[in-house]
């Protein structure tokens, strides 16, 4: 649907029909000011989406200070903002801490697969969970932003600089693993491919982390599951058989 201005006049649309093209259009207006608010970010550093309404104050009063004490720090509550919201969009330090299992301490490679993905579960957001200042939630308040970067290139440069980041650590892991465990790629399949469909899974995942604890399709397992499974299957997929472990 595109944005098409219409002669007032009464409706002979059904209601139904008249409702649905409203809120169609009030999400084409809602992707207009994103759009909008991308390009002045572009222009220079701003706060959009929810890090644009951070209270200085309520952020001072955490420490029993005042608004004045971030913005003597900062220079304005804007530029504290924006400040706030960088972290969320390039958040290295958080990728360089991660700590994978030793493959030695795994008598299969299946199984040090699954506690590697099984942390990596752990590692990225719960539902429900109180808020705090993890790689998890740096996540989620990321996906805040994400829209932007259809249009922001100062959202979309750093969050793809940490994706790559990201992609090299998982590379490293892998090929640790598959050198271990003496198994091979298949022909035509890199590990960068693997890494590339790993990381895509995780954060797949992730996003349903963010609505549910349990899996979506099989109540009486955990979300980490969904990700064991799809981990499992790509790994499969991606090596040559072997008979060993």
């Amino acid at each position: 649907m595109t944005l098409k201005s219409k002669q007032p006049g009464r409706s002979r649309l059904p209601k139904a029909e008249a409702r649905r093209r409203y809120v169609e259009i009030g999400e084409l207006v809602t992707l207009a000011q994103i759009r909008k608010d991308a390009r002045l970010l572009d222009s220079g550093a701003c706060a959009v989406g929810p890090f644009a309404r951070i209270d200085a104050n309520d952020v001072a009063a955490h420490d029993g200070k005042t608004r004045g004490a971030v913005t003597n720090l900062f220079g304005s509550q804007a530029a504290f903002q924006a400040e706030t919201m960088a972290l969320a969009l390039n958040a290295e330090r958080w990728i360089e801490q991660i700590e994978f299992p030793a493959p030695a301490d795994f008598a299969s490679a299946e199984a040090w697969l699954d506690a590697a993905l099984a942390g990596l579960s752990e590692r990225g957001p719960a539902h429900g969970a109180e808020p705090a200042v993890n790689h998890g939630f740096l996540w989620a308040l990321w996906l805040s932003a994400v829209p932007y970067g259809l249009w922001s290139e100062q959202v979309s440069r750093p969050s793809m600089a940490e994706y790559a980041q990201w992609l090299r650590r998982l590379e490293d892991v892998l090929g640790q693993a598959l050198r271990h465990f003496g198994r091979t790629l298949r022909a035509g399949t890199t590990i960068n491919d693997l890494a590339c469909a790993i990381a895509s899974a995780i954060e797949g995942v992730w996003l349903n982390q963010c609505l549910t604890e349990r899996h979506p399709c099989d109540q009486a397992e955990p979300i980490a599951t969904l990700l064991l499974r799809s981990g499992r299957l790509l790994w499969r997929g991606a090596l040559e058989p072997s008979n060993g472990p």
